[in-house]
């Protein structure tokens, strides 16, 4: 393997955790008070 081989395959697991963190974040039930006030705020008039 080249360094750009090992530089890529580490961006792409670097990647996959990233996804991973975010996926499991939104999808926590803890949070999904959270997404669902910020669901409309943007038709919300104050």
């Amino acid at each position: 393997m080249t360094t750009i081989d090992k530089i890529g395959a580490a961006t792409a697991v670097i990647i996959f955790i990233l996804l991973s963190v975010a996926y499991f974040y939104a999808f926590r039930p803890k949070n999904k008070q959270q997404f669902e006030d910020l669901r409309d705020f943007v038709n919300k008039e104050d």
